[in-house]
């Protein structure tokens, strides 16, 4: 059993900085990449700064999978409602600007670096982490941004997460997979505990966690810290490649047809999630049924099952860095059905279940190109060769070059197939500069055009 998760605070994780991406590191140009649990630093920094995080209405998403598509689903319904919205995210694909955005837009370069400049004096003296900094820079930029309510995603984990500082007006948690087991400890009831370290007390809780152990862990933590936990069921929906269709049926505006651009079973349980737990909202955030309607619609998720058309081929994007991840992806493939033969671009850091995850999909695809995710830190790579070994002979390539394996799947994909990439966030970002389809949040937005 894994005890580090109950230590007040645990010792340094070493997810290493964000590699090439300048622009994080003119930010914070002298702090490690590891990851220092525990809140105390973070509370400190803010305080420091008068607690800025205090002068706006926070919702707070946690959970293994889906976090970051449920916080931009909130986000972008706020926005739709009138609402100026900060949302802060991670990792990022290309850029660090990815992870904080103000109305759908990363804030200007410069404004960032003068606001990151201000915090230097006291991060020469508490010494954080990377993370610990940027949610630092989030917090604060959201209230020198001057929005009307902001949304954050947890970073790992929660309870020890630098994100729980904020005291939310409105939680979920979406479910609980066995994913860092080596930091938040490694059976599903220990994990559930960690990640419902963020309920607090009086506050409304959404999951649609289906998990019946961590279910009664989730229950039994809402009591004792004095919060209400409410599971979301998840409706039907109809999924194609284009998007999904649902019916679902609320109290506050009742039943509602959305319509999405989102793909897989799991994104309708996180839009699901994301919309009935808006009807928890404080009566200062009104949210009407057709901001609903058009925030789900407008909402997009890059790196999760996106889709491209490159030059007539469709390549399908998602960072699966977990099992459930993966399994996820491959039943929406087996349900969409894009066209074959499937080519995995693949690259998986060794830190994960990576023989789980390749087995998974056997079968879904159909050839895999095994390379290793360009930018990851030198500690987490995995060896793509042990990966092409529990595969059936004949199916696997070992590609080291990113370009290389880049050319190699679209080959192997001949006139007619499809390209599936996935197994990190290193790994879509490097594809999508390959393909050059960068996300538009990813570009620098100065002054004078922002």
């Amino acid at each position: 059993m894994v005890t580090r998760a109950t230590e007040p605070e645990i010792g340094e994780v070493d997810f290493g900085l964000p590699s090439g991406d300048p622009f994080a590191r003119r930010l914070f140009p002298s702090l490690p990449g590891s990851v220092k649990w525990g809140v105390g630093r973070t509370e400190r920094l803010l305080a420091a700064l008068q607690d800025p995080h205090r002068s706006y209405p926070v919702l707070h998403v946690g959970g293994t999978n889906g976090k970051g598509s449920v916080a931009r689903i909130w986000a972008e319904i706020l926005r739709a409602a009138g609402f100026r919205t900060g949302l802060y995210t991670s990792p990022h694909l290309v850029s660090y600007r990815e992870r904080l955005l103000v109305n759908g837009r990363p804030l200007p370069d410069d404004l960032l670096e003068e606001w990151s400049r201000d915090l230097r004096p006291l991060l020469l003296r508490e010494a954080p982490s990377f993370y610990e900094a940027g949610t630092v820079l989030a917090l604060l930029a959201m209230a020198r941004a001057q929005v009307d309510v902001g949304v954050v995603e947890v970073g790992l984990g929660g309870r020890l997460d630098a994100t729980n500082v904020v005291d939310p007006v409105l939680i979920a948690l979406t479910n609980v997979g066995l994913d860092h087991r080596e930091f938040l400890g490694d059976d599903v009831a220990t994990i559930a505990r960690e990640k419902a370290g963020i309920m607090k007390p009086g506050a409304s809780v959404f999951t649609t966690c289906r998990d019946r152990r961590a279910l009664k862990v989730l229950g039994e933590e809402a009591i004792e810290r004095g919060a209400v936990l409410r599971r979301v069921r998840v409706p039907d929906a109809e999924i194609t490649m284009d998007g999904l269709r649902m019916r679902i049926d609320t109290e506050r505006w009742g039943p509602l047809e959305l319509a999405s651009r989102l793909i897989g079973r799991h994104q309708v349980a996180n839009i699901a999630l994301a919309v009935r737990s808006l009807e928890a909202l404080p009566p200062r955030l009104p949210v009407s049924a057709a901001a609903v309607r058009e925030g789900v619609l407008r909402s997009r998720v890059p790196g999760r099952l996106q889709v491209e058309n490159v030059s007539g081929r469709p390549w399908i994007l998602d960072i699966a860095h977990n099992l459930d991840a993966v399994r996820a992806v491959a039943e929406t493939l087996d349900e969409i059905s894009p066209p074959r033969p499937r080519v995995g671009l693949v690259g998986i850091l060794n830190d994960k279940d990576w023989q789980g995850m390749l087995q998974a999909l056997v079968g879904t695809l159909d050839r895999f190109v095994l390379t290793s995710p360009a930018g990851a830190p030198a500690g987490r790579q995995w060896d793509p060769a042990a990966g092409a070994a529990v595969l059936p002979p004949g199916v696997a390539s070992v590609v080291p070059d990113f370009e290389a394996a880049v050319r190699e799947a679209e080959d192997a994909a001949g006139g007619s197939g499809s390209v599936v990439v996935l197994g990190s966030s290193y790994t879509v970002g490097s594809a999508l500069r390959s393909l050059g389809r960068v996300p538009p949040e990813a570009l620098p937005v100065h002054f004078e055009s922002g």
